[in-house]
């Protein structure tokens, strides 16, 4: 049976009104000990929706926010927790960085680990999502006539790495077009298998498309590869808090991913997978006394951290455990649904993203007849309240749509409305 509303906002308010309160030690504790229903937060249940929005969330009412693709807002116990955070590094300096950030660090560290379900030997925290592919990217072992595979919805900063690569002889660009609206996983595994020659040596694969959201089947791709003898390297950072994937059945050996979008963790956090039998094949991209051996670390040398940002890392997987990727899976597929197919079938209206849960989840994007993608990001905002962003792809270019955890029903419709009305005067 689903919890009353009127049952959430008491026990869910109750619960962030002591973490605020002075001296409760806040910056000790976790999202652990906020309380959110384990039963409803159906796809549907506005109720649980709105409850979360409103007692999790602090957001602008000036505007609707769907384009949450950039980084993901903070709810109010992360933004707390970051907060005191921010204060005790200040407040205690360098004593505090050098005598007990390091073991807390590894305490972090520990808990990512479990939440990732690896061990902490095979993750690197980093800055960003790029900055730990960039770790794979030029540190892996090429060898003279490599090539890679990438194409049009992978994220520019990897193509570029690969093209900086490329452009000082180390290896050779492949790129192929992905279809934009496949009919199924299937035949994105053929269209990867088709690309193949001699001289592959890795994939680069983009576990959900910054651009479309269009998902890959990672694990069908790498186990495949593996048997041509070929890598995967995997850009997880629209993957991990969106959907449901589990690093170890996935089976890439080497996986970037960010704590700052779906997982709501403060700017500045990203993570490196590398299985352990590869990390010794990686030269250190930041120079470090232990240039090549088996330890993960040595691939992040890479200065000061930012001690506050790392230290919510375990706030923030404690509010979305509470949630659960499967209720967020489902609510923002459901809220991609909603405003995709009231506009795919308008003659002046281009969906480019497939609609099916095997095929996206809750990024989408789409174009408008004669207009520039820019035209629309600034019309929908000017004209509608509606924050977008546009994105590169192709001549035409996209306007891509991302929802939040705090994101309602009325604010796709809204969206929807706003497109028809845009479609009709193309």
């Amino acid at each position: 049976m689903s919890i009353s509303r009127k049952d959430f906002l008491k026990i869910f308010g109750s619960s962030l009104a002591l973490g605020s309160l002075p001296g409760t030690g806040f910056a000790k504790q976790t999202h652990s000990d906020v309380q959110i229903p384990t039963s409803g937060g159906e796809p549907t249940d506005e109720g649980f929706w709105q409850d979360l929005a409103k007692n999790a969330y602090s957001i602008s009412s000036d505007f609707i926010n769907l384009e949450n693709g950039f980084f993901g807002i903070q709810p109010k116990p992360v933004l707390a927790a970051y907060q005191s955070y921010v204060e005790q590094v200040n407040r205690e300096g360098a004593l505090f960085a050098r005598r007990e950030y390091p073991k807390k660090a590894a305490e972090v560290k520990e808990r990512l680990a479990d939440f990732l379900q690896v061990s902490t030997e095979e993750l690197l925290i980093t800055r960003n999502a790029t900055e730990a592919m960039n770790i794979v990217i030029q540190g892996y072992p090429w060898k003279q006539g490599d090539e890679v595979i990438v194409n049009q919805l992978d994220y520019y900063s990897m193509i570029e790495t690969f093209q900086m690569l490329e452009s000082r002889g180390i290896l050779t660009v492949k790129t192929f077009e992905m279809p934009l609206l496949p009919d199924s996983p299937e035949e994105i595994l053929q269209k990867y298998q088709a690309q193949v020659s001699k001289n592959t040596r890795a994939i680069l694969l983009t576990q959900v498309s910054n651009i479309t959201g269009l998902i890959v089947p990672v694990r069908e791709i790498s186990t495949w590869a593996k048997s041509q003898g070929i890598d995967t390297i995997t850009d997880s950072a629209h993957a991990l808090g969106h959907v449901p994937f589990d690093l170890r059945e996935m089976d890439s050996d080497f996986v970037g991913m960010n704590l700052h979008k779906w997982m709501g963790n403060p700017i500045g956090a990203g993570v490196l997978f590398v299985k352990r039998e590869r990390i010794h094949e990686l030269q250190s991209f930041f120079g470090d006394k232990a240039p090549q051996n088996d330890s993960i670390s040595r691939l992040g040398h890479m200065g000061t951290t930012p001690f506050a940002v790392q230290l919510s890392i375990p706030d923030s997987i404690a509010f979305h455990e509470k949630i659960g990727i499967d209720r967020i899976a489902a609510r923002m597929h459901y809220l991609k649904k909603l405003w995709t197919e009231k506009v795919q079938k308008l003659q002046n209206i281009e969906v480019l993203t497939p609609t099916d849960s095997t095929l996206s989840c809750g990024m989408a994007s789409f174009r408008v007849t004669g207009k520039s993608g820019k035209e629309i990001e600034n019309r929908l905002l000017e004209e509608y309240g509606i924050f977008t962003v546009a994105r590169v792809l192709g001549e035409k270019g996209c306007i891509r749509v991302t929802p939040g955890l705090y994101t309602q029903t009325e604010d796709v419709e809204k969206l929807a409305q706003a497109l028809i009305s845009l479609a009709s005067q193309s």
